[in-house]
């Protein structure tokens, strides 16, 4: 997981004449008047094209596990505080309805990480049901904010035990660290620990792929590590090239846009360090 700059809201989404604030209102009403045991409000507009285009240019892959899923799928548009319902509440009440259609709510996730599915993690041996869906884990559930019409203090005092990473909010990079012999992903602070549970980001075919990418940048790495050696007794203009193309070719891992790339960050940085190449 990395750290994604979210641009403004589109228009769209904050003109209270379009349908996406008219149904937030709805919801509000909806909610406002519900008894205990009323039916949940259905959502329509947040799944809109018009959303979804917006996402795909903010979201080049999953924003929770970075896998590229375009070429197999559109994507879930995923509500980061729930918009039905919150697993952690008890007794049950509604979720974060009025963030439904809410432009700082949406992310785009690939469906392993959004839904609730069976999966194999790694080192088990039993398929179990696991994915994020309606889960929003808090530190403290009595800093739950359950109400459209409660303070902007008492949603920051939520904030602040949110165990939940937001990756356009927090920088991932700060909770995560790799293991040196596959690159499994290892949380090293709470919210990286939840987020890699909720998130599901030790299922097997994950790590599987995140292996690959680990053994590619590994490659990389030697091989800038010889050109850089052979630096030592070669000046020349020619084998600065040499060393430049290659130690470009390790960057290119780092970049936003390429799977796994907070995994190779934490890599590549490293060996930077270490070597005093930069």
């Amino acid at each position: 997981m990395i750290k994604i700059e979210r641009p403004p809201a589109p228009a769209f989404l904050s003109d209270k004449k379009r349908k996406w604030h008219k149904e937030t209102q709805l919801a509000i009403e909806h909610y406002t008047a519900a008894v205990p045991g009323a039916k949940a409000f259905k959502f329509d507009h947040y799944g809109d094209p018009l959303v979804k285009d917006e996402l795909k240019k903010v979201f080049a892959k999953c924003a929770y596990c970075e896998s590229h899923y375009r070429h197999v799928s559109d994507g879930d548009i995923e509500h980061f505080r729930p918009k039905g319902k919150v697993n952690e509440k008890n007794p049950q009440t509604p979720g974060y309805y009025w963030l439904a259609n809410d432009w700082d709510n949406l992310l785009l996730s690939c469906m392993h990480c959004n839904q609730s599915r069976r999966h194999l993690l790694y080192k088990e041996d039993e398929l179990k049901s696991r994915g994020k869906l309606d889960q929003f884990p808090l530190a403290d559930e009595s800093k739950r904010v359950s109400r459209h019409d409660m303070s902007p203090d008492a949603f920051e005092e939520e904030e602040k035990v949110r165990l939940l990473i937001n990756p356009c909010k927090e920088n991932p990079e700060e909770h995560f660290s790799y293991d040196d012999t596959e690159g499994v992903i290892q949380g090293v602070s709470e919210m990286g620990k939840a987020s890699i549970d909720v998130y599901v980001l030790h299922r097997h075919e994950l790590v599987s792929e995140r292996k690959q990418r680990f053994s590619q940048v590994l490659f990389q790495i030697e091989r800038v590590k010889r050109e850089y050696n052979r630096l030592d007794v070669d000046q020349t203009e020619e084998q600065k090239n040499i060393f430049r193309f290659e130690l470009d070719q390790l960057l290119v891992y780092t970049n936003a846009d390429e799977p796994y790339a907070g995994m190779a960050r934490f890599f590549i940085r490293r060996f930077l360090s270490q070597s005093g190449i930069l």
